[in-house]
């Protein structure tokens, strides 16, 4: 459930994650959030800390996470999403499989990736609360590449779905016809 700034004209608490700004309705949420994402994120921690030994604190400090306290107009106006989008709960986070394979148009690997990660309901592009979930889509252009895309949160079904994508990438690519 997101929160309703129309009664509260109260700060909004921004978590700063790499490219994400994610807004709270508290404190203690953004820090939360905040907290978890740097112990999901240990390598982004790590570039922090190499560039400030480097002597470029100021790029290390628009890129580590912190929570900034924004005025609620302030976050109207810019926000994505403008008061709607504040968080007054923990959003969800889970373990998600994905795995990405792109073929060429004779159904040869062009390249493929795999990946099991935490993810958060605000990364939208990534987040599922399905078993398993895929799709296969053929992109125009010279290399005419098929790609098929997985993921899921029960690695055993992402293993299944994948077998199925990659038959299905196979098919659209029309090898073995």
């Amino acid at each position: 459930m997101r929160y309703d700034l129309t009664m509260n004209e109260g700060p909004v608490y921004v978590a700063v994650l790499m490219v994400h700004e994610q807004p709270f309705a508290t404190k203690e949420l953004a820090e939360a959030v905040a907290a978890q994402w740097d112990a999901d994120h240990p390598e982004e921690l790590a570039a922090v800390a190499s560039l400030r030994a480097e002597g470029l604190d100021h790029v290390a400090d628009r890129k580590a996470t912190r929570v900034e306290e924004w005025p609620a107009d302030k976050w109207d106006r810019q926000g994505p999403g403008g008061r709607k989008a504040v968080w007054s709960r923990m959003p969800d986070r889970r373990i998600v499989h994905q795995a990405l394979m792109a073929y060429s148009p004779d159904g040869s690997i062009s390249h493929e990736f795999q990946s099991a990660a935490p993810v958060w309901e605000f990364q939208t592009d990534s987040y599922t609360t399905k078993d398993a979930e895929w799709r296969v889509e053929r992109r125009p252009g010279p290399d005419g590449l098929t790609e098929a895309w997985v993921r899921g949160c029960s690695e055993e079904a992402v293993a299944e779905a994948y077998v199925r994508a990659r038959q299905e990438a196979l098919r659209v690519c029309g090898v073995g016809q």
